[in-house]
């Protein structure tokens, strides 16, 4: 029993060195960074009543390898602004909506999405009336 016990504590420990050891490796590679981010804040917008417009001042901030680029609004095919040969960029608007828009920074003169980013339109109560479902007494 006491010689089971030695020897299942000698596993254990190797196992655990093994892990210790193998466990803070780690490779990185600049592949996996992205070559541009576009950051939208504040990125919700909350309206009353679904439904109504959503009312918000937000600012877009972006970087990228230095270029022509623009800001699009992808919901609405619109181009909000445009910078040349920039690496990085900063836009304020006022955000009026009932739904949420998807905004994109493209490469100038092309389709190319560089980097995304959101504004999601939420609700604080679903509908403005009553669920025809309830119970009254009187």
């Amino acid at each position: 029993m006491k010689r089971t016990l030695i020897s299942l504590k000698k596993i254990y420990s190797t196992y655990l060195l093994t892990t210790i050891i193998c466990l803070p490796v780690s490779f990185s590679s600049n592949a996996s960074e992205p070559s541009a981010t576009l950051k939208v804040t504040p990125k919700n917008c909350v309206a009353l009543h679904k439904g109504q417009k959503c009312y918000l001042e937000v600012t877009f901030d972006w970087q990228a390898k230095q270029n022509d680029y623009c800001l699009v609004n992808s919901t609405r095919s619109q181009v909000m602004k445009c910078w040349s040969n920039k690496s990085t960029g900063q836009y304020s608007f006022d955000f009026q909506s009932t739904q949420s828009n998807d905004f994109s920074l493209q490469v100038q003169d092309s389709n190319t999405n560089v980097a995304n980013a959101q504004i999601v339109v939420a609700w604080v109560y679903k509908s403005k009336k009553r669920s025809k479902s309830s119970w009254r007494l009187f």
